[in-house]
């Protein structure tokens, strides 16, 4: 009795186990999840920005030569190709830093860029690389040389970016001459700037250097000659007030003028305000005698 009952059970679970096997197998079949789509990568678009600026900075030439951005939706890297030209006899070094300013936001050139020191009338090349992120275009996007509170020099890479702003030195040629007792000064020309070339260095925004060249002539009849200094000069600036050239001791020439000579190519150099125009005068100082040469420019 017990092993009839025990083998009924036995096919009883037979028979249940291969009717749920063939339902399964005649039944639909388990799904399998479907393989999602690949994104494809944004391709960056690669743009060649012909720049062709120079600007001088700090006594130094930089040549912008072209600016390349490589930009999708993410951003992307812009590298700015530039030659540094070192017009002055000694080994100098650009201190001020350049940026990339993107939509009034200064981006600074990556760790690997830099600009090397020059030699003495020598050229180097430099590129510096600007990783942008988020920035698709850059199109209004400016180079900028320098940073607050010296002068910023500008060059766009389109006109969307606005006018470059150089700093290209402005010469005049001047006329006129004044005499004090006996001592006569005929000036030649001026030349302003934004740096000082031989001290490398850039002048802050709010000053502009101005050379005066003049001729200087001694009248008298003294065999020792006439003591010329930065006392027989001054600049008068048009609202009226009076200042000597820089005391740095290369701004001002000081010569021993023989009787009845003249010495050419004499100057003094001045800081003046950068947004004050009009009427200034070079004066000429000599005892108690004080006479004027007028000159007009606009810094």
């Amino acid at each position: 009795m017990t092993r009839r009952l025990v083998h009924g059970r036995f096919l009883v679970a037979l028979v249940i186990g291969t009717t749920t096997l063939a339902g399964c197998l005649d039944g639909a079949q388990p799904s399998v999840q479907p393989t999602p789509t690949r994104v494809p990568e944004p391709t960056p678009v690669v743009t060649t920005y012909p720049l062709g600026t120079t600007v001088w900075y700090e006594g130094l030439l930089l040549h912008f030569d072209e600016a390349t951005a490589e930009l999708d939706a993410r951003g992307g890297p812009v590298n700015v190709s530039l030659r540094v030209e070192n017009p002055g006899a000694d080994q100098s070094e650009l201190d001020a830093s350049i940026f990339l300013n993107v939509g009034g936001t200064r981006v600074e050139a990556n760790r690997e860029s830099r600009v090397s020191s020059v030699p003495g009338k020598g050229l180097i090349g430099a590129l510096l690389t600007y990783e942008l992120q988020g920035i698709a275009a850059v199109d209004d996007a400016v180079v900028e040389v320098g940073a607050d509170p010296d002068h910023v020099a500008k060059v766009p890479l389109t006109a969307a970016g606005g006018i470059a702003d150089t700093f290209e030195p402005t010469t005049l040629e001047l006329k006129g001459n004044a005499t004090a007792n006996d001592l006569k000064i005929t000036v030649k020309r001026a030349v302003l700037r934004r740096d000082l070339p031989d001290w490398s260095q850039e002048l802050v925004a709010r000053l502009v250097a101005v050379t005066i060249t003049y001729d200087v002539g001694y009248a008298g009849t003294f065999s020792g000659g006439f003591a010329f200094t930065g006392s027989n000069v001054a600049l008068r600036l048009p609202d009226g007030s009076k200042i000597r050239a820089r005391a740095d001791g290369h701004s001002q020439s000081v010569e021993l003028i023989a009787a009845k000579k003249t010495k050419a190519g004499l100057f003094s150099r001045f800081e003046i305000p950068s947004d004050l125009s009009g009427k200034y005068a070079l004066l000429v100082q000599n005892g108690d005698v004080e006479q004027a040469i007028p000159i007009t420019f606009k810094p």
